[in-house]
This record gives C-alpha cells, sequence and structure tokens, in this order.
C-alpha cells in the first residue's frame, strides 16, 4: 500500500507518460496531416460504399476495352511500335538506307547510347529517377537488329556493356552551390577500343553511331558547363566528335561501307558535326526516346520493313544558339535562362525571373521569316544565311520512295469558318510504298498597320495537315486539309486589343515543310534564286485571297463561348504593366532585325509596386451571404449525372456538404480528388504521365516514345490509339485521371522537359493534344493536360516569374490550350497550372489567365489543380489567390494548405463552394469512378489500420497519463495526511 502511494514513483510516471502522450499527439496530428499519402501509399479506402437498392440500375458508365494484363501490354507494344514508326525521322541520307538485308548485313555499333538507348521519358536512362524499373526487360538495339536479320558486332556490344568502356554514358550531377544541375554526356574516348578494333572490318556494312540525349524535370539542359562542344550539353563532345572522324577515316580507307547516325533525343542536337570536313556520314535518323517497343521500328526502318513517313516536329540547325530566344539566354550570367532580382528580401520563389524576348518567333517562325525578308529585301534584315543557319527546316523529312504534288485546289465552305485545301499525292517511286504527310502553311500580310501597332507576323505558320494511306508505287491520293478562318487572324495588342484580319494578301501553300510551303509562296508573288532564294518554288502549289478592308469585328468575340476578347495581359508584359515602372523590354522585330537582337542580357528592376504583387494571401472583401449547410435535401451526386451545369438541384446538393467538405476536396488533392460521404461522391484517383502512367504495378515498362515523335507522326488517329491504350492501363491500375498531354511550347531545346512536349509549333500542340484528349476521355479517364501556362523551361521554375508581350503569349503559348479545352474541340475535362508566376501573379492566382482566357474565351469549364502544392509551393501557392481566380484544387497532402482562416469570409466562401460545383459535376458525368454507383449508394465511413493504430495508441497513452497524474494527486493527498516528506520517500524506497 505504501509503494502505491509512493509519490516520486508517481511523479516519474507522470513524466513518462505525458511525454508518450506528446509523442502520441503528435504522431497522431501527423499521420492525418499526411492521411492522404498514408492511404495511397499502403492501397487503402477510409470509406465503405454500400447500395441498399435492388441492383436494378445499370452502373456501369464507362467500360474499359482491355481487362486482362497480357491483353493491354499488347496493344500498348503494337500502338509504341508503331507511333515509332510513323514518327521516326530520316534527315539525311545518301542511299545508304535502307541497309540490304538479302545480303547478310553485319554491322557495329558505335556510342554509349547503342546498349543504352534512351527508352525513357524521365530522368536519366537506366532506370534512375523511377525511369524504368529494369532496362533488361526491355528490347535492346542489338536484338531489334537481330530480329529483322542484321548480325551485331558482339566484341564491340560487350565492350560498353560489359568491358572497358562499361564506366562511361550520360549522368547528371548538382552543384549545390549554384544550384546548377549539370548533364554529362561522358562518352567512352576512342583510346579504349583497343583490340576491338579488329572486328570492324568483319562488321563493315555500317557503323551506326547512336547520340543520346537525356532531360528531367527540375533542370534545364546545359547550353554552359557541360562536356560538349563550348559546355554546350546538345553538340558533340570531343570524344563523341573524335568517333566520328575515327570511323570516317575508316570508311575512307574501305574498312566501313556507310556511317548512320542516330539521333537518340527528345531535345534537338546541334548539328554543325554534319558539316565537319572530316566526319562523313550517310544518313542521318532522329528517333527520339522510344517507349516501350519503338527500338523495334528503329531497327525495321534501317532495313527498309518500315519505310520513314515522320516529319520533324521541331527545326534543326547547325548552331542551337541562332534563335532569338536562345541568344538572349545565353547572355545571361552562367548561360542559364533565369535571371534575379536585385532584392536580397525575396525568398526563393520570388527572386528568379525570365523574359521572351524573341516574341512569336518561336523556332521556325523566325528562321522562315527572316530567310523571306531576305529574299524580298526587307529593311533592316542584317546578314542572314538560311542554308548556312538551318540544317533540316520544320516539317521535313525523308522517304524511300519520291512524292509528287498536283497543284493546289482551295474552296470557301458554306459555313464561311473554313476552307477545304486538296492536293492530289502521287508516289512516283518504282520500289516502296510509303505514307505523305501533306502540310499547309499560311501567309498573312505584313503591313504597314502590323509595323506602326508592334504586330508581327511571320512568314508561315502551319494550319493544316493530312497523311495519305499507304500508296504503292504510282499510286495516287487526293487529301484534303480543312483550314480554319479564324487562324488567318492577328492578335493586335496596340491597336484594336483584339484579334484582327489586317487588309492585305493572304496564302495558303502545300509543302513538303515550312520551307518548301514558304518558297511555294515565294514563287507565287514571282520570286526566284535571282532574289535570293535556295531553290525556286512551286507556284502551283500556292494559292492567294485579298481582304480589302480590315476586319476589327469578326475575330473580336470568342467562337467558343461568345464572350468578348480584349486585351487581358498587360500585367505580363513589363512595358504595360503599371506597376513595372521604368522597365521596358525590347522585343525581336521583323521589322527591324538587327535593331531587336538580343545583345545583352535583360536586366529588369523590381519596383515597390511589383513586390507587393509578389506576395500572396490577398483577401477580398467579404460580400454577399453565405451559403447553406449541411442541409439534408435526399440527393446524392449520381442523381445529378447527365443534368445541366445551371440545373437548380446542383445547389440543393451542395447544400448538403459543409464547410469541411469544402475545404477537405479542394485542398486534399495529392493524386486523388477527395470521397465526400454527405452527398456520396467517390474518392478518384489520378496519376501523372505523361507517356505514361507512372505507377507501374501490375504493367510495368507500358509506355511510349517521346511527344515529340508523336507529333512528327502527323497522324491523328495514332494519337488516338495511344489516348485509348494510356486510358485503358489507368483503369487497369485503379485510376480515373493522368495528368496528360504536356502542351508546352519548345521554345528552345533546352527545356529539362522537352520530351513532355510535343513541338516548338503551337497549332501543331493543340491539334495532337486534342486527338490525345478526346481518346482518352471517352473511357472515363479525365485529362488534366499541363502546365498552364510559360513553364518552358524548368530553371528555378518555383515561382519564377515569366514576362512577355500578349500577343506572343496569345498566338503561341495558349492557341494549343484552346484546342486541348474547347468544348467544341478537345474539351478536357481537367488542367494542372504551373509551378511559375506570370509576371509577378502566380500562374493559377491570376484572374485574367484562369477566369479571362481559360473559363470565359475558351468556355472551359472543367477542374483546374495547382502543380505540386506540398514543399515550395506552399509558399506561394495561396489557396485565396487560386480560389478567387478561379482555380478548384490544390496538389496538396492536406497538411499546409487550408481555407479555415476564410470560413467566415462569404466571398472566399462562395468561391469555395463554386469550385466544388466544378468538381462534382465533372466527376459525376465524366469520370469512371460513378461506375457502380445508383441512387441507392452510399459512403460509411470506416477507420483504417493505421487509424485505428494511433487512436489507439493516443487512447492508451490518455489513459495512462490521466491514471499517473490521478496517482501522483491521490500520493499528495496521502502524504500530507500521514505527514511523510518527500525524503522520507525516497528513503523509503
Amino acid at each position: 500500500m505504501k509503494k502505491l502511494f509512493n509519490k516520486t514513483l508517481w511523479m516519474i510516471l507522470s513524466v513518462v507518460m505525458a511525454t508518450l502522450l506528446v509523442i502520441s499527439t503528435a504522431l497522431y496530428t501527423i499521420a492525418y496531416s499526411y492521411q492522404t499519402l498514408l492511404n495511397q501509399t499502403f492501397g487503402l479506402k477510409n470509406y465503405d460504399i454500400v447500395d441498399e437498392g435492388d441492383g436494378s440500375e445499370n452502373t456501369e458508365y464507362f467500360k474499359a476495352k482491355y481487362t486482362e494484363k497480357q491483353e493491354l501490354m499488347t496493344a500498348g507494344a503494337t500502338v509504341s511500335e508503331a507511333v515509332e514508326a510513323e514518327g521516326l525521322v530520316l534527315m539525311k541520307n545518301n542511299g545508304a538506307l535502307p541497309l540490304d538485308k538479302s545480303k547478310g548485313l553485319k554491322v557495329s555499333l558505335f556510342g554509349t547510347g547503342s546498349v543504352n538507348i534512351n527508352n525513357s521519358v524521365q530522368g536519366m536512362r537506366g532506370g534512375a529517377g523511377g525511369a524504368i524499373d529494369s532496362a533488361e526487360e526491355l528490347t535492346t538495339f542489338k536484338d531489334a537488329l537481330e530480329a529483322v536479320d542484321v548480325k551485331v558486332n558482339g566484341d564491340l556490344w560487350n565492350l560498353y556493356l560489359t568491358g572497358a568502356a562499361k564506366s562511361y554514358g550520360g549522368y547528371k550531377k548538382l552543384d549545390a552551390s549554384t544550384n546548377i544541375q549539370t548533364y554529362y554526356i561522358n562518352e567512352a574516348p576512342w583510346s579504349v577500343y583497343g583490340t576491338v578494333r579488329s572486328t570492324f572490318a568483319e562488321y563493315s556494312d555500317a557503323a551506326v553511331v547512336v547520340l543520346t540525349r537525356d532531360g528531367t524535370e527540375g533542370a534545364d539542359l546545359n547550353a554552359f558547363g557541360s562536356d560538349g562542344k563550348d559546355g554546350n550539353y546538345l553538340a558533340l563532345s570531343n570524344e563523341e566528335t573524335d568517333l566520328l572522324k575515327e570511323i570516317s577515316a575508316l570508311k575512307r580507307s574501305g574498312t566501313f561501307k556507310n556511317i548512320i547516325v542516330i539521333l537518340n533525343s527528345a531535345a534537338a542536337i546541334q548539328l554543325d558535326f554534319l558539316e565537319n570536313e572530316d566526319i562523313d556520314v550517310d544518313a542521318c535518323m532522329w528517333i527520339g526516346n522510344t517507349g516501350m517497343t519503338g527500338i523495334n521500328a528503329v531497327a525495321k526502318a534501317l532495313v527498309g520493313d518500315v519505310v520513314p513517313s515522320g516529319r520533324l516536329s521541331d527545326t534543326y540547325v547547325y548552331d542551337n544558339f541562332s534563335s532569338p530566344a536562345m541568344a538572349s539566354w545565353v547572355l545571361n550570367n552562367n548561360k542559364v535562362f533565369s535571371s534575379s532580382w536585385n532584392n536580397g528580401n525575396l525568398d526563393n520563389t520570388q527572386k528568379y525571373y525570365g523574359v521572351y524576348v524573341e516574341g512569336i518567333y518561336v523556332g521556325y517562325r523566325y528562321y522562315e521569316t527572316r530567310y523571306a525578308d531576305v529574299v524580298e529585301k526587307a529593311s533592316n534584315v542584317g546578314v542572314y544565311n538560311y542554308t548556312d543557319t538551318v540544317a533540316y527546316p520544320f516539317g521535313s523529312g525523308m522517304s524511300y520512295t519520291n512524292f509528287e504534288y498536283g497543284d493546289i485546289s482551295v474552296e470557301a465552305d458554306a459555313n464561311g469558318k473554313t476552307y477545304e485545301v486538296s492536293v492530289e499525292v502521287t508516289n512516283a517511286g518504282n520500289a516502296y510504298s510509303g505514307k505523305e504527310v501533306v502540310q499547309i502553311y499560311l501567309q498573312k500580310p505584313y503591313t504597314d498597320y502590323a509595323i506602326e501597332n508592334q504586330m508581327e507576323v511571320a512568314a508561315v505558320e502551319l494550319v493544316g495537315f493530312g497523311k495519305t494511306e499507304v500508296l504503292a508505287p504510282g499510286a495516287k491520293q487526293t487529301v484534303t486539309v480543312t483550314v480554319e478562318k479564324e487562324d488567318f487572324a492577328s492578335y493586335d495588342v496596340y491597336g484594336a486589343e483584339t484579334y484582327i484580319l489586317d487588309e492585305g494578301t493572304y496564302y495558303l501553300a502545300a509543302g513538303k515543310d515550312a520551307h518548301d510551303a514558304l518558297n511555294n509562296i515565294l514563287a507565287k508573288k514571282g520570286f526566284t534564286t535571282d532574289d535570293g532564294m535556295d531553290y525556286n518554288g512551286n507556284a502551283g502549289l500556292a494559292w492567294s485571297t485579298k481582304v480589302e478592308v480590315r476586319d476589327t469585328q469578326t475575330y473580336a468575340v470568342s467562337g467558343e463561348s461568345g464572350k468578348e476578347i480584349n486585351n487581358k495581359l498587360a500585367f505580363a508584359d513589363p512595358n504595360r504593366n503599371i506597376n513595372a515602372g521604368g522597365n521596358l523590354v525590347t522585343y525581336v522585330s521583323r521589322s527591324n532585325w538587327t535593331g531587336t537582337w538580343p545583345k545583352k542580357a535583360v536586366t529588369l528592376e523590381l519596383t515597390a509596386a511589383m513586390v507587393a504583387d509578389l506576395q500572396s494571401d490577398k483577401e477580398p472583401e467579404n460580400e454577399g451571404e453565405m451559403p447553406a449547410f449541411g442541409e439534408s435535401n435526399g440527393l446524392t451526386l449520381i442523381m445529378l449525372r447527365g443534368k445541366d451545369y445551371d440545373d437548380a438541384d446542383w445547389d440543393k446538393l451542395l447544400d448538403e456538404m459543409s464547410f469541411e467538405d469544402y475545404n477537405t476536396l479542394l485542398t486534399t488533392a495529392y493524386c486523388i480528388t477527395a470521397a465526400v460521404e454527405s452527398v456520396v461522391k467517390p474518392e478518384t484517383k489520378e496519376m501523372d504521365g505523361p507517356t505514361y502512367c507512372k505507377e507501374q504495378d501490375g504493367a510495368k515498362n507500358l509506355r511510349f516514345p517521346c511527344e515529340g515523335i508523336w507529333a512528327s507522326t502527323f497522324n491523328v488517329d495514332l494519337l488516338a490509339q495511344v489516348g485509348e491504350v494510356l486510358a485503358n492501363h489507368s483503369l487497369f491500375l485503379g485510376y480515373h485521371g493522368m495528368w496528360i498531354p504536356g502542351i508546352n511550347i519548345h521554345r528552345t531545346p533546352y527545356n529539362g522537359r522537352t520530351h513532355e512536349y510535343f513541338s516548338e509549333d503551337p497549332f501543331l500542340t493543340g491539334i495532337c493534344s486534342q486527338a490525345e484528349i478526346e481518346a482518352i476521355q471517352e473511357y472515363g479517364v479525365i485529362a488534366w493536360p499541363k502546365h498552364f501556362i510559360l513553364n518552358d523551361q524548368e530553371a528555378n521554375r518555383n515561382g519564377i516569374g515569366i514576362w512577355g508581350n500578349e500577343q506572343a503569349i496569345r498566338e503561341i503559348m495558349l492557341k494549343p490550350w484552346k484546342y486541348a479545352l474547347s468544348p467544341e474541340r478537345g474539351n478536357a475535362h481537367g488542367v494542372m497550372s504551373s509551378f511559375n508566376r506570370v509576371g509577378s501573379i502566380w500562374s493559377s492566382g491570376s484572374p485574367e489567365l484562369v477566369n479571362g482566357i481559360m473559363r470565359d474565351e475558351f468556355g472551359f469549364n472543367g477542374m483546374i489543380i495547382t502543380d505540386m502544392a506540398d514543399a515550395n509551393g506552399t509558399v506561394y501557392m495561396s489557396c485565396v489567390d487560386g480560389i478567387m481566380a478561379g482555380t478548384d484544387l490544390w496538389l496538396s497532402s492536406g497538411k499546409d494548405h487550408s481555407f479555415a482562416a476564410y470560413k467566415n469570409n462569404a466571398t472566399v466562401v462562395n468561391a469555395m463552394r463554386e469550385s466544388c460545383h466544378r468538381i462534382l459535376y465533372n466527376v459525376c458525368n465524366y469520370s469512371a469512378a460513378m461506375n457502380g454507383y445508383s441512387s441507392t449508394t452510399k459512403l460509411e465511413r470506416v477507420y483504417v489500420w493505421w487509424e485505428k493504430a494511433v487512436i489507439s495508441l493516443l487512447t492508451v497513452s490518455c489513459v495512462l497519463a490521466a491514471a499517473s497524474l490521478t496517482m501522483l494527486i491521490l500520493s499528495e493527498i496521502k502524504n500530507k495526511k500521514d505527514g511523510k516528506s518527500l525524503n522520507d520517500e525516497k528513503d523509503s524506497i
């Protein structure tokens, strides 16, 4: 009894139990902060689905095409190879290809990339960064060649795989002091080849040299500091150059018959090596990143079993710094895109900025326009030689046969909105059947009005394309391409402040590529090689029409929503942002190429007003009435399926939710949209892409080539097949949405995520995204295209401020989104926004971009989710800023984001309600997560095992702490009653 009331004992136990209680409470708090991640990690759901009906309702709203793993994998493998087969581009061929396999071909594969083909789209190849599960599970280049009866030099192969060259190959390294990640080529030097050189003579039909590059999220490719020429990662390294020189010498001595270069890179490799007099390349093929089975198509193309029909989705040049965007980029410190503000009081999400000085002149829009100005003798064009600059134009590509075009035919459609452009295509070869891509380009007039109002106009822009069926030698097919008249309009920032159709002559031309179409237009205008053209065009492939009076009305209203289109992006342009003070940017203009060309780094000064713009959590005034909560209206989500968005029942359903339901649904969206018990909304699961579902359990290595290869197929039917497989892969893995496709622009080749995006061209990007999205969503898998907007580079992406002019942002960067989002086009039901700011405003916190352009102009009524809102996003991806702009969901565990502080602000709460409305509407009508839900389905909350564990631990801790404290108090009372001191107790222990 004495020991039972020992005060010292209970004092010690009270401290121990209180500590355990604190630890248990912290564990409980942390666990629930990360409940989304925990449930996803362990595959748990904290609710049961209970149906109280008789099962008579048909609840299969969406049906998967593939239900068996092998069936799905076979379909994926087939489509992946088909995309590579039609997407790979034969850039150069002096007759070396196709190789004649009937003669018992023996070849030697060179380059560390030959044994480690970049088939991935995320991280360094070979598996780092979650790229692939095991390189051994995928077909090697050697296996693919041997499957088409080509023998491969085994000794050379083993040199790379297990021999002296094993330690070489690409890698990346982060410099913590500069936060610059550097990619290294690390090609094996010629000195390691040693005795293996003696095998070359036996395997001499071709030396196939694989040049491989990588890219990954979070860092751009290096213009400086790598081991490529002059530190340029996309130029050849000394070792690669030496390799090609040594092989060329062996060719000249009679050892090798042909040298074939394979460009295994999503990003455009600089092609100056093709002009090196010591390097003798017979054929060059771009294969991008090949996906799960694309390497089989590459092997087949080398021997003619596949006839190349891909056309370049980017321009390839001899100097990657020759574009205005890169000319500006390399003037910055360390030749990186971003600069930093001269202000020490900014955090890392506020301190960086970058400027798109090139305006609309991205990719071929620059190269072709300046060429046209040279031919047409424009003023201030400067020194510019097209053939010394451009190696292979946008849209170019060779075949193993020849195609001839008949004259162009153009008819205005009766709807007054389109032209039908027709061209007869003939396979004029005599040996190979193949497909041809017919490309239609537009030239708008560059008028005095345009110059006076700083409205830039490119010499050509892609406005349509079509691809033939497989044509046998001598076969013909008329290809008809629809061109929208809307594409004739230009955005006039300073004049009409909307889209206009300027007066003057407009041209449409068919061509084999952008340059060919431009030459056809120039020929139509009467120009020849005497005027400086590199070859004479075909005037019969060009057509013209004249606009007599400038039209400022027709395209000033959105064709999607009927709402007025006007200037909305002054805040993005230092020249127009009223808070930017005296900051001015010189944008590149064809009215004065020499005077506007980047000559020094763009430096902006941070004003006090801009600092204010950089701040987050701009709470609005508390206006309006609070909505109802917790009503019992007898509705569940599935009951509203098929009802209009504005149906009164949606308000009744929303009235059943609580504020806590709002808050959880909006802020707990890490790869899910949360279940809502009050309205019986199921949890949906989303997964990242864009060319494969990054959750691979159950169907390993189902992946496709990089998006650039998809685009280079110029085949929307193939892209639809990709979408179909990706949708079914998602369903197979239990997902209802994917963050795909990536539709940012290749404004330079140095974006670390070039592999995730389609092209330098906005039209091609938009058409590709539309085809994929339509196919994906047919199966109840919601597409969330990303990243809206101006996330065209990765350096310092967390909060970096991107500045540019409104015309360029609309015509280049925003145009693909119209194709992806508009209800009459792709009709995506989701969007992922971007890490960056536009000007000083976070992209997802801009009412002008989100509500003004995306929703009002494009007619989009889907869900908008942030990019990763935890970690760095916590600092600036403000809940109140986003919700007031029209953003709906935060890609977050819910730990660091909450609307609790705004619970009594009616303005914010009503914006939250509208976001919940959008989420519920889109999930109800377009998500396969609703499969199995009937009007009698209920959700019942259950506690999963980890919840039971932490609650039990907390309960036990509480009981023990309370018991210890109680006994301590009782001991104190008893000791006082007995007259004992603490020292007496110690003596009695």
